[in-house]
């Protein structure tokens, strides 16, 4: 299911930005009615197309000193043994990568940096892990409404840059354990209503509301949905690993490269590396253009590319939020 309708474009869109705008709202802003808002999100959910919502999250502000991006170089013999461990070890998010001389990729939590070095070693000892590479995240930029839609690809809106907000700390207060439920029923589902997270959590709506407000506003997390890519004709994930042979102007390279449809993430990373750029494509075609607009950049010292499989499910749970 390649194409479709533009309205149902504006409304995946709309809701990758913020996974609980209203109805009404985005009826407002198309002009038309909320019945027919209604309508052809219920459509999309029915196609399977809309699949989920959930949250992006924003780890230091919830304890974590770091996430970090591990490669590993596995015997090939071993791999899908090597894999299904490594499945089965907590707060370690794996998956298979192609094109590289690294076959599995993970991502993992980091509370304090020692536990890095732990994880590694642990690794290291395995004898059918060859080798080891890893990469600090130190910032990201997470815009999962820069997918390419249907007809909305060149409509992005002039004065609705994609720039983070800064979060008031204070106004939020210390962290309790009322909000870490509401979090976390947010995780599984971003449009649950707040209804039903009070009643389940033991509390009023008009507080989980309240609260919920505070949690965005402070910058602590971002409901967004979660679409199957494949439905849209999307068959792939590329990793793109830039280095810069000078960091000067770095937030402008940034601002270039965000601009490049379908590039979703881009980290800033501690490494052999500067950044990590991810982008959803449908084709090879896009794979060449999105590398050739990578390369238009000044001060590229080198560039490496892997791919991953397409998710059935995008963006995934607890995606680290936009910091910069």
């Amino acid at each position: 299911m390649d194409e479709i309708e533009e309205i149902d474009a504006i409304i995946l869109k709309e809701l990758l930005k913020d996974g609980r705008k209203s109805f009404t709202t985005i009826a407002q802003e198309c002009h038309t009615s909320k019945d027919i808002i209604m309508k052809h999100y219920s459509k999309m959910k029915k196609d399977n197309i809309i699949v989920g919502a959930t949250i992006q999250y924003n780890y230091p502000k919830f304890g974590y000193q770091a996430l970090t991006s591990i490669q590993l170089n596995v015997e090939s013999q071993h791999l899908d043994d090597v894999f299904e461990r490594l499945t089965k070890i907590s707060n370690i998010h794996p998956y298979r990568l192609y094109n590289s001389i690294y076959n599995i990729g993970l991502i993992t939590t980091i509370r304090e940096l020692k536990d890095l070095d732990k994880l590694k070693e642990m690794l290291k000892s395995n004898h059918q892990i060859i080798s080891v590479r890893s990469y600090l995240w130190t910032n990201v930029r997470n815009t999962p409404e820069n997918l390419t839609i249907g007809f909305t690809q060149n409509k992005e809106k002039n004065d609705e840059k994609k720039f983070p907000k800064k979060g008031d700390e204070k106004a939020l207060g210390k962290l309790d354990e009322m909000d870490l439920q509401i979090v976390e029923a947010l995780n599984n589902n971003g449009r649950a209503p707040f209804s039903r997270i009070a009643k389940t959590i033991g509390t009023s709506t008009k507080t989980v509301s309240r609260r919920y407000s505070k949690l965005v506003q402070c910058d602590l997390i971002k409901v967004s949905i979660q679409i199957n890519p494949a439905l849209l004709g999307f068959k792939a994930i590329l990793n793109f690993f830039v280095s810069f042979v000078s960091k000067y102007n770095m937030e402008i390279i940034v601002e270039s490269l965000s601009k490049i449809p379908n590039v979703t993430y881009i980290l800033k990373i501690s490494g052999d590396y500067d950044l990590q750029l991810a982008a959803i494509v449908k084709d090879i075609e896009e794979m060449y253009v999105i590398n050739e607009e990578i390369m238009k950049i000044p001060n590229i010292g080198k560039i490496e590319a892997d791919i991953r499989k397409i998710p059935r499910k995008w963006p995934g749970p607890k995606q680290y939020i936009s910091t910069f």
